[in-house]
């Protein structure tokens, strides 16, 4: 009967799995068969600029939830569930008002241009779509309605590339480029939305302040730890973006962005597609009282076969693949892509894992990790160019530094997961 019951595990992981990555390689797709007319309409400043407007919105949406919504996934009963929901997206409201208050004293104490101006108005709208998306991607996370989220995606893509190619053709430059890119968050947002609405008519006797604050206390440690966690990631690509900015202009990020995202490509349809169904079945075996630790392993087997080739050809042919793929003008991306290949393979299997301290309730032990691994990172870009300048050799021998040092240090973090893993539930 075990045996049996195993096999229906395995089949509905695979199942799931199956259904989130047809999504996610169809939205992604699209993205990446646009990217090479976009690449020769848009200048590589023109991406940085997109790539910072991302990193932004990624580092404002998930302060604005307090990271609540990862919660919404855990509980037994569902309404305990829709009160984390709904405490969510009260936070949310609350940091995105502040964040308009403080945009507003921003201009009348030191006038911003319009472009800053509207640089900010798009990024605070942006955030309030993607809290709603993450709200309702992790609701839908907990009723197994992967094919929501997929169609998510592929709205999501489908809007905002077919907007960006539209937008370049008529030379908008960088604010086309995040135009687009907020259509998608808007649009893709409003199956979220609706739903948001449906179960607040449903279950809205349902609502208590005093569950909400026993709720809130409950699950303390995301807000606690985990928002700390995710903040240092996220701050970290921000601050990296930054320096490289100031050290090797808009245009060396620019290249360094698109490398770091086609990079991550694996991850984007494969890796967070299993992440998602990794954290759900790691919820429901957490919540029955069974081990993670066979689910793990038999998780880092397959991010490992589905890494190995795609990841040995660009290392041994990224710089011509770039080149004929995006135009000349990106070879030397493809360059970076090159160097940084072992280190994003390492990246792409464990970031799907990392999901297991939040069900297991080692945050705080992760917190460090992450914070070690983000001024590690940080420490290069700035020591780099501080020591020996800001030419081109220097950032080639920085990025062959990192990818080393970054590799090692996520071996040593997948060690450390699996021990976790296997000693189960922090008591």
């Amino acid at each position: 009967m075990r045996i049996i019951q195993n096999i229906n595990v395995k089949s509905d992981f695979f199942k799931s799995v199956l259904v989130l990555i047809s999504g996610t390689v169809m939205a992604q797709a699209i993205g990446y068969l646009i990217s090479p007319f976009l690449t020769r309409i848009y200048s590589a400043e023109e991406m940085g600029e997109l790539g910072m407007y991302m990193r932004i919105v990624g580092f404002v949406s998930a302060l604005a939830t307090a990271r609540f919504e990862l919660a919404i996934p855990l509980p037994k009963n569902e309404n305990h569930s829709f009160l984390l929901y709904q405490l969510s997206l009260r936070i949310a409201k609350a940091v995105v008002l502040a964040l308009m208050v403080l945009l507003i004293a921003f201009y009348f104490v030191k006038p911003l241009g319009l472009d800053d101006l509207v640089f900010g108005i798009l990024t605070i709208v942006s955030t309030i779509f993607m809290v709603y998306i993450n709200l309702g991607t992790n609701w839908a996370i907990r009723k197994s309605q992967f094919k929501k989220i997929s169609q998510q995606r592929i709205i999501n893509s489908l809007t905002a590339n077919s907007l960006k190619w539209i937008f370049g053709v008529f030379s908008m430059g960088s604010f086309g480029l995040i135009l687009a890119s907020l259509a998608g968050f808007v649009l893709s947002s409003f199956g979220f939305v609706r739903e948001y609405f449906m179960l607040q008519n449903t279950l809205k006797d349902n609502y208590s302040k005093k569950k909400t604050r026993v709720l809130a206390m409950e699950h303390k440690q995301f807000p606690m730890v985990n928002l700390p966690h995710v903040l240092v990631d996220l701050g970290r690509d921000l601050i990296i973006a930054a320096l490289i900015a100031l050290f090797f202009g808009k245009d060396t990020f620019g290249l360094f962005n698109h490398s770091y995202m086609i990079l991550k490509l694996p991850l984007v349809i494969v890796g967070a597609s299993i992440g998602q169904v990794f954290f759900n079945k790691c919820s429901v075996l957490v919540r029955e009282g069974n081990s993670t630790y066979d689910l793990m392993k038999r998780t880092l087997l397959i991010l490992f076969g589905l890494s190995i080739v795609p990841f040995s050809i660009i290392f041994f042919f990224g710089e011509p693949l770039f080149s004929f793929v995006f135009s000349a003008d990106w070879a030397k991306s493809g360059y970076y892509s090159e160097i940084m290949t072992i280190w994003l393979m390492m990246n792409f299997m464990i970031s799907p894992l990392s999901s297991l301290p939040l069900v297991l309730k080692r945050q705080k032990e992760f917190f460090f990790i992450g914070l070690f691994t983000s001024i590690s990172q940080v420490f290069c870009f700035f020591i780099f160019p501080f020591l020996w300048g800001d030419s081109e050799g220097v950032f080639v021998d920085m990025l062959w530094v990192l990818s080393i040092s970054q590799a090692v240090i996520l071996f040593f973090v997948i060690i450390i997961t699996l021990y976790y893993s296997k000693k189960g539930v922090k008591k």
